[in-house]
């Protein structure tokens, strides 16, 4: 896994979004004062493949201080495919919010995404790896400064850092399942053991004599079967015969009641016959009662069109006399009418000029409202602009009465604005000073407390090995003498077994009488198990001591690095103090002895400032009211000469108005004398009223007579209709009248029988299914007793002879019962003997599967309470180590070194000097370095278990270098270089970062950390 881009925001001290581009490194130091966040990138590295740090679990203590947000992004490449991850975190009350989306690159550049569950991208990411959580931090983050202290320490301590580094505590874990698997197995065997005996497993002689039963039984079932059957058929035979003689007499029983109702039925028939005859004559029937209301209906409309008729000649004599006496009227009145339209005709010019000069005279009204309408909107307008010149010129006079008072802050404000952000600054730096020094002493305090602990942990160490060598002694010595025991015990036991005589299998000499050998009393060996449980917490005390010591020696070099580097930062401090007071005492032209105060230059900024802004408002208002005045004077004298000009127009409108007046006036006057003093609209109007009066009455007695006189000839035509309709009927009804005389004579009817033997079409179907029924009837019972009497025969039987069937047939099914009930019951027992028999089988071999597998981990639970199969591991895997790191430690030197591992202690052959053999602990700082870095990088493959380590982080674990090791470590890491890896190296020495191609510089402020990237 190679990374390529990280970016973080909201996570630990980077506050605000932070950019690291690994494209272009390949070799870079990460360096920073402490606390600035060199490892929260590593823990942004991890968090964002595995949403977890190796610092904490709790996802809320990686986001910074204040924030509610965290995003981490990171782009990485495996295989040469390249893949993001972004991971958002939000806090919330009830439950954090948590995204997360997994995409890969494709081809063209675009994203694909491949999850955005946090489970399943999490589990993604550990399969395009090869490596989880555990296995990626031990492998990509190498901590260089364990690995020296591996190489140098004992074998006890190098197998705990070992232990440590690999993750063996799995091993405790191991041991636990183991144990906890072993009792329940124990358990399990017991359980089988109890089952076993509670089966209780027939014999076989039994189960076979059983087995011989039921063959018998299945040989005899048949006969008992067929006996069965046969008894059955029997009884089945005698009850047919007995029901079908019951059977016969009851239908006989029903033909005789039938023949009864005879009578009855021939009288249907006769009436179904003329109610068959009067349904053939319904055709002739209903046509003869058609023609005869066809007859009553054309003699009604006969006598009604006649009536009409009388009706309409009497309208049109009265409709004539009133159309006469119309035209007579219109002869009188026609000559009149013409004489008033000829005198209307000469007032028709001078009524024309009324109409045109009252139009003209209400536009010149219209016009005089309209100017006098603008000249009252001009003068409210005047007035208005007056009073608006009056308020601008007082509020100008009071923004300078104002503005009279006031003064600018001037260059004190100024400088003093100019050192404002130094103040803040300083202030900042004053507090990061103080914190420094409180630090500082804290440093000192931890490292003198660290002191102390590591003495006590060196004095509990030597007392662990101390009581560690006295177990060893004891158990050393029991062993001696439970040794010795054992001998003495089986010389008597040997000679208790050799009579006298015998030949001694021991020395091969004559076996003595009794009284001529030496006593011999049996003893009883020492109990081994305190004292070895004794020896393993003597170890285990040790170990602890040991483990209590490396971290006592570390937190010691921890606590001495820390106090270098609060002194460092509290030097940073102080000259970063004295340079701002400097500067702000510049601007504001103060020694440098004199006091500074914050407090009072910002309290006179602020005062100053507030002054300056009264200043500035004033003038700003000062110039606002001058500019309004002028302004309202322009819109004063723009509605003074509107006002003059809309005074000008509404005069001339109402001179034209009153001239248009004048002339409307003198056109009426002569209109008047023309028309007699009656209006001209008045006389055109009413004589158009009386010359239309004159034609809607002349037209409508025409209209009135053309209406009586059109329904007199329908009238007429109506009569001669009817006679005709009436006399066709009369000739139909004649002639159909005979046709039925004739029809119903040769049917044997008159009318009045012919309607009294009518009947409807359901009553001449129920009649007809009455008699079909009848007939069938009886057909199918003379059928019955005819085919009832020859299957009977002259056979006879009664209910005496059934009862001794169906006796004869219980006793067969009862014999053929108790056959099946114990063929069941031997069946049942022998499948119950089977099941046991397999069970008990089964059991046997799951109870010695089951017991080799308590036994397996019974024995596995054992050797991992001791530290053997541990220590046997750990042991295997050193040596792995220590051949990958060899490989690793030539390729890093040159081929000058090989690390060799001879009585417990690590040696480096020096090739350059004729293969001499050195201790690791007579090597230089850089030759350890490259050493422990060898180791560290081969735990690391091991670790991966193949997968791609495209990158990998060191933590050097120097406080200081001095200058050849730092040129030694250089060269070194300068070769790791060439092995196509991304190189990261955590630092605190200064000068080991600049020596490096890069620097990713880490630096902290109050706003968050942030990065820099430095190159050489």
């Amino acid at each position: 896994m190679r990374p390529l881009q990280l970016s973080l925001e909201g996570f630990t001290s980077f506050r605000r979004e932070q950019n690291l581009d690994f494209t272009e490194l390949d070799l870079f130091a990460i360096t920073g004062a402490t606390g600035a966040g060199k490892s929260s990138l590593l823990d942004a590295l991890t968090y964002a493949l595995y949403s977890t740090t190796a610092r904490t679990k709790q996802v809320a203590e990686l986001v910074s201080q204040g924030a509610e947000t965290l995003k981490v992004r990171l782009c990485f490449a495996v295989l040469g495919s390249s893949y993001r991850v972004t991971r958002r975190w939000r806090y919330r009350p009830s439950t954090p919010v948590t995204k997360v989306l997994l995409e890969k690159q494709l081809a063209d550049g675009s994203w694909e995404t491949l999850e955005s569950k946090e489970r399943a991208a999490n589990k993604a990411i550990a399969e395009i790896l090869g490596m989880d959580f555990d296995t990626f931090t031990r492998a990509i983050v190498l901590p260089q400064n364990q690995f020296d202290e591996f190489l140098k320490g004992n074998t006890a301590k190098r197998r705990e850092i070992l232990r440590q580094l690999a993750g063996f505590e799995i091993f405790e874990k191991m041991r636990k399942q183991t144990n906890d698997l072993s009792r329940s197995l124990k358990q399990e065997v017991a359980a089988l053991e109890r089952q076993i005996a509670e089966l209780e497993v027939p014999e076989t002689v039994e189960v076979e004599l059983k087995r011989s039963q039921l063959a018998q039984l299945e040989a005899d079932f048949p006969q008992f079967s067929r006996e069965a059957r046969q008894a059955q058929v029997l009884l089945d035979e005698e009850e047919r015969l007995f029901a079908q003689i019951v059977k016969l007499r009851k239908v006989r029983e029903q033909l005789e009641e039938l023949e009864g109702r005879s009578p009855e039925i021939e009288g249907t028939i006769a009436r179904l016959d003329r109610a068959i005859a009067a349904h053939e004559l319904q055709g002739d029937w209903a046509l003869v009662r058609e023609i005869r209301q066809q007859v009553k209906t054309a003699s009604s409309a006969l006598q009604s069109a006649s009536k009409r008729l009388v009706q309409v000649e009497r309208q049109v004599e009265l409709k004539q006399s009133e159309l006469d006496a119309e035209r007579a009227r219109q002869a009188e009145i026609l000559p009149q009418l013409q004489a008033r339209e000829a005198a209307i005709a000469s007032a028709k010019v001078y009524e024309e000029q009324r109409q045109q000069l009252e139009r003209d005279l209400a536009i010149a009204e219209k016009q005089e409202k309209e100017k006098q309408k603008q000249l009252k909107e001009a003068q409210k307008q005047l007035k208005e602009a007056q009073d608006r010149f009056d308020r601008a010129e007082a509020v100008l006079k009071q923004a300078d009465r104002q503005l009279e008072g006031l003064a600018p802050g001037g260059e004190r404000l100024t400088q003093l604005q100019a050192i404002a952000p130094l103040l803040v600054e300083w202030g900042l730096v004053r507090q990061q000073l103080e914190r420094s020094r409180q630090q500082c002493d804290r440093a000192i305090a931890e490292r003198e407390t660290a002191q102390g602990e590591l003495a006590g942990a060196r004095s509990r160490q030597e007392e662990a090995a101390n009581r560690l060598q006295d177990a060893r002694k004891a158990v050393e010595g029991a062993e001696r003498q439970n040794l010795d025991i054992g001998r003495s015990n089986h010389a008597a036991a040997l000679r208790m077994s050799l009579q006298p005589g015998d030949t001694c299998p021991v020395c091969g000499g004559v076996h003595p009488e009794a009284a001529a050998l030496p006593p011999l009393t049996e003893q009883a060996p020492i109990d081994l198990a305190p004292l070895r449980s004794r020896e393993a917490k003597a170890q285990q005390g040790l170990q602890a001591a040991q483990t209590e010591l490396s971290k006592a020696e570390a937190n010691l070099d921890r606590c001495r690095q820390r106090q270098e580097e609060m002194e460092e930062q509290r030097e940073s401090n102080a000259r970063e103090e004295a340079r701002l007071r400097a500067e702000i005492a510049s601007v504001l032209g103060m020694g440098q002895d004199e006091a500074l105060e914050v407090a009072p230059l910002q309290a006179e900024r602020e005062a100053l400032e507030a002054r300056d802004a009264e200043y500035r408002e004033g003038l700003a208002a000062q110039e606002k009211a001058a500019a309004q005045r002028s302004q309202a004077e322009q819109g004063l004298e723009f509605a003074r000469r509107g006002d003059r000009a809309a005074q000008a127009e509404a005069t001339a409108a109402t001179e034209a108005r009153d001239r248009a007046r004048e002339g409307v006036e003198r056109v009426r006057a002569k209109l008047l004398e023309l028309t007699e003093g009656k209006a001209y609209e008045v006389l055109v109007q009413a004589l158009e009223r009386d010359k239309q009066a004159l034609g809607d009455r002349l037209q409508a007695a025409e209209s009135a007579y053309q209406a009586v006189n059109t329904q007199l000839i329908q009238g007429r035509e109506n009569v001669q209709q009817a006679q005709s309709t009436l006399q066709g009927a009369i000739a139909k009804q004649e002639e159909s009248e005979a046709t039925w005389g004739e029809r119903l004579e040769a049917a044997n009817f008159d009318e009045e029988s012919f309607l009294g033997a009518v009947a409807s079409a359901g009553d001449r179907a129920a009649w007809q299914q009455a008699i079909a029924d009848y007939r069938e009837m009886k057909v199918e019972l003379n059928t019955r007793v005819r085919d009832l009497a020859e299957t009977i025969g002259d056979r006879t039987t009664d209910e005496r002879a059934i009862g001794d069937r169906r006796q004869a047939k219980q006793e067969a099914e009862k014999l053929l019962a108790e056959a099946q009930e114990r063929r069941v019951e031997l069946g049942t027992w022998l499948q119950d003997a089977d099941r046991k028999l397999e069970q008990g089988d089964r059991l046997t071999q799951t109870l010695e599967t089951v017991s080799a597998t308590y036994e397996t981990y019974h024995t596995l639970a054992q050797s991992l309470k001791s530290n053997e199969f541990q220590a046997y591991i750990l042991e295997h895997l050193e040596a792995e180590l220590v051949d990958r790191a060899t490989l690793l430690l030539r390729e890093l030197t040159d081929a000058r070194y090989t690390l060799r591992m001879e009585e417990g202690e690590y040696w480096v052959e020096d090739n350059w000097n004729g293969g001499e053999l050195r201790r690791v602990r007579t090597l230089s700082g850089g030759e350890t370095f490259a050493a422990s870095l060898s180791m560290a990088i081969a735990l690391s493959e091991k670790l991966s278990m193949g997968a791609e380590l495209g990158s990998l982080f060191l933590d050097e674990g120097f406080g200081t270098l001095d200058g050849e090791t730092l040129e030694s470590v250089t060269h070194i890491l300068e070769s790791l270089r060439q092995q196509n890896r991304l190189i990261g190296i955590i630092t605190h020495v200064k000068s080991l970062g600049e020596r490096l191609p890069t620097q990713v510089k880490v630096y902290k402020s109050p706003q968050g950390s942030r990065l820099e990237i430095e190159r050489l």
